[in-house]
């Protein structure tokens, strides 16, 4: 679902830009393409959530609509050819199911927020990924896979790409069910062929997301699947500074337990949703660049939203942009977004994440450490 979430932003955001260069065929291609994706979201969702999707898609398609109508008095004989390029230019970017993406230039200080996610990050992953020598010297365990856990919408997917672009490795970024759905039957030459690619660069940073429908506890179901990924995993320990596996799932619990223990995604990470500094970085961030009205505090919008997750916050960023953009559509004039069009916003975008969801995520995460701990004393 995180995969269809960040579509939906892409493509938001390159409506936005191509709006701002006055292209208004490429921003009608790119705002519908954002609705199909808001659609997609709906379907996986329940309630109100599914309804607030619902809603953002349908003020989507209407901003197409006048987006569509400008494009033709800007271009009436080329409009449909300008669409049409558009969509294929967009589509023939996908080249291929795992086409290696350009190496990221994300950071982890360009992460809002997550301190302590951050700094356990670098003691875990990227110090010892950088310096294995040191860490033999003084024979600390490192390797094997690491597992980025908790409730969607909240940077795992921004983490992992800041991780590559701290070890300046090659970047993989695959989400699970494009690996069962595309190739039925095939699921587990996909996986070598996956570890086979991301092993050809000198570094690389293999991100698999929603994990869980890839890696799910076998019980009476095929084990192809996840024998295979043991078997490619096999060895991560040992592998210090060339193959690093990332993974991030909404349902830790719902994972094989072999996938998770120490050795392949032995390393677990929770990444819960932003306090109130970080909400308000990402509010930030999100309104880098835009033509704001002076009343506007992003202090104030953090702290009206508590509970939302960094998705809800970007979310609701998108929505008040939108009603100044809508406006300016309609009347001709420029426009800003103010405080009034996230009040607006914040009555369409609600909070994802439940505190019952909040503390299956701590349950599991106790549960787990009390495990690990037991496996530790065992061994001693």
């Amino acid at each position: 679902m995180s995969f269809i979430a960040d579509k939906k932003r892409e493509h938001e955001a390159a409506a936005e830009k191509a709006l701002g260069n006055k292209d208004y065929a490429k921003s009608f291609f790119h705002t519908t393409k954002a609705a199909e994706f808001g659609f997609s979201l709906a379907e996986q969702s329940d309630g109100k959530v599914a309804q607030s999707y619902i809603e953002d898609a349908n003020e989507l398609l209407a901003i197409a609509l006048k987006l569509k109508a400008k494009a033709a008095k800007q271009q009436p004989e080329t409009t449909q050819k300008s669409i049409t390029e558009s969509s294929d230019s967009a589509e023939g970017g996908e080249k291929s199911q795992w086409e290696l993406k350009n190496k990221p230039s994300e950071k982890l200080d360009d992460v809002a927020g997550l301190d302590d996610v951050k700094q356990e990050l670098r003691e875990k992953v990227i110090e010892p990924f950088l310096h294995p020598e040191i860490y033999e010297r003084f024979k600390v365990n490192i390797g094997g896979g690491i597992l980025m856990y908790g409730p969607p919408g909240n940077g795992k997917t921004f983490v992992a790409k800041a991780i590559a672009g701290e070890l300046d490795a090659a970047f993989f970024n695959v989400n699970a069910s494009q690996i069962k759905n595309k190739y039925v039957g095939e699921t587990e030459k996909n996986l070598q062929r996956l570890f086979d690619e991301a092993r050809k660069h000198p570094k690389s940073v293999l991100f698999l997301d929603e994990v869980d429908h890839l890696l799910g506890k076998r019980g009476n179901k095929k084990v192809g699947v996840v024998t295979q990924f043991l078997s490619l995993t096999d060895g991560l320990v040992k592998n210090t500074n060339c193959l690093l596996v990332l993974a991030a799932t909404n349902k830790p619990w719902s994972l094989d337990e072999a996938v998770i223990r120490p050795g392949r995604l032995g390393t677990h990470i929770y990444v819960g949703p932003p306090d109130a500094i970080a909400r308000e970085a990402i509010i930030a961030y999100n309104m880098r660049d835009v033509p704001m009205t002076k009343d506007l505090s992003f202090n104030e919008i953090a702290a009206r939203s508590e509970a939302y997750s960094g998705a809800d916050i970007a979310e609701l960023c998108d929505r008040a942009k939108r009603f100044a953009l809508a406006r300016q559509l309609s009347h001709g004039n420029e426009e800003s977004i103010s405080m009034d069009d996230f009040i607006a916003a914040k009555e369409k975008v609600k909070p994802s994440v439940t505190q019952a969801s909040l503390k299956e995520y701590e349950s599991w995460r106790d549960a787990k450490s009390s495990s690990d701990k037991a496996d530790e004393n065992d061994d001693d």
